[in-house]
């Protein structure tokens, strides 16, 4: 214990002796970290914004039947074949056994969200205007769970009743109508039928405004004439970059079924992601590269000007071991203190660029990627001042004495 503190009141000694160099390099390994952590927020913020922009509002795991309903695609009218849908777009059967399958995905501690989904292809025709609809059956309060449908409404009541019929905000302005107007609706293999428009959603995505009617579950299934079954189970994961990991586990499970994360629909999101996860840690490494080397050329030069105190000091008795601990300890100060003030700088200078900038989006820094910044910086830091310790352990005393 004596030893460790005269090693350390040693290390303060010479720390103190040249207090501008001691300064430099603080400051040196606080501008190598600030921009690490300046990167780090900047890389994770724009990453998190673009995965909430693009599955914010959609399922993260879509489950299907892995069976194709092909032959329901063709109709008889009046003795002749008639193609309703193209059979290439693999319409999947509905599914059975959802209920059970929904318990079971909801029993998974990993997953927030299951919303049972039934789905059919429509048109819509107001007056002279006709568009092609997707028709969408659920259950609202489990679908605020992920698209916040109630939250999305821009016209009609935010109440969202059970027998509600939504119409998506773009769809509504190519047709010319609101809450309360009357549509006509067409399904395949289905009379048309007059219904009335209760709301207007908006989900912040045009493919979806453009194409999608939303009603009750049991309604849109009377409708499609599937009875009690479902198209899909859509949910969402608290882990929402686990959820390939977990689509792949359930995807076990479920042999007969298809299971789908959103990393698989979206891979060309991935492959950006993944660019700029790559480069990042491409610089954070020659930035710490930089810090190790800059803290090992100042210390070895520390070391050379103390070499005739350092000589006085093993002449008396003092271990070689414990004066190389005297430079491994003044890199775990000088990296600690450069960390500390470091990451500081960092976080103001992630706020500067927020308002400077006037982005939309937060940048974030992870508690996991901040503990690997500091826990990194302070330890190559530390171990920087081996080479130094090394150069100390050759020192003859006898000689530096003689020669001054």
């Amino acid at each position: 214990m004596n030893s460790i503190r005269f090693e350390l009141s040693l290390a303060r000694r010479f720390m103190e002796e040249n207090k501008v160099q001691t300064a430099v390099i603080i400051i040196g390994i606080a501008i190598g970290v600030s921009v690490m952590v300046f990167l780090t927020a900047l890389i994770d913020g724009l990453q998190a914004d673009l995965i909430q922009k693009t599955v914010g509002r959609s399922p993260h795991i879509v489950i299907s039947n892995a069976e194709n309903a092909v032959a329901d695609a063709v109709k008889d009218l009046n003795g002749e074949k008639i193609l309703l849908v193209d059979a290439a777009q693999k319409s999947p059967r509905p599914i059975a056994e959802w209920r059970n399958l929904t318990k079971a995905l909801t029993d998974d501690p990993r997953i927030e969200t299951v919303l049972p989904v039934v789905e059919g292809s429509g048109l819509i025709r107001r007056g002279q205007v006709n568009r092609a609809i997707l028709l969408k059956g659920m259950d609202f309060e489990k679908a605020d769970g992920i698209y916040d449908v109630s939250g999305a409404i821009v016209a009609g009541s935010s109440n969202i009743s059970e027998g509600a019929v939504l119409l998506g905000k773009n769809l509504a302005e190519d047709l010319g109508v609101s809450a309360g107007d009357p549509i006509q609706l067409e399904l395949s293999g289905r009379e048309p039928l007059t219904i009335m428009i209760d709301g207007v959603f908006d989900l912040g995505t045009a493919a979806i405004n453009q194409r999608w009617l939303i009603m009750d579950q049991r309604k849109a299934s009377s409708l499609l004439g599937i009875g009690d079954r479902i198209s899909t189970i859509e949910t969402q994961v608290y882990d929402v970059l686990g959820a390939e990991t977990i689509a792949r586990q359930w995807g076990t499970r479920l042999p007969s079924y298809q299971v789908e994360s959103w990393q698989e629909s979206n891979a060309s999101l991935m492959v950006t992601l993944s660019s700029q996860s790559s480069s990042s840690y491409t610089i954070q490494f020659f930035v710490l590269l930089a810090v190790i080397l800059g803290v090992a050329s100042v210390l070895a030069i520390s070391a050379v000007q103390k070499s005739k105190q350092i000589g006085i000091l093993k002449a008396i008795g003092i271990r070689t071991s414990s004066v190389s601990r005297v430079f491994l300890f003044q890199g775990l100060v000088l990296g600690t203190a450069g960390t500390v003030l470091g990451f500081g700088l960092g976080l103001a200078m992630s706020q500067a660029f927020v308002v400077l900038a006037k982005q939309d989006y937060n940048l974030l820094v992870k508690p996991g990627t901040a503990a690997i910044i500091i826990t990194a910086t302070v330890l190559a830091s530390t171990l920087s001042a081996y080479l130094p310790a090394r150069q100390v352990s050759k020192i003859n005393p006898i000689e530096v004495i003689r020669n001054g």
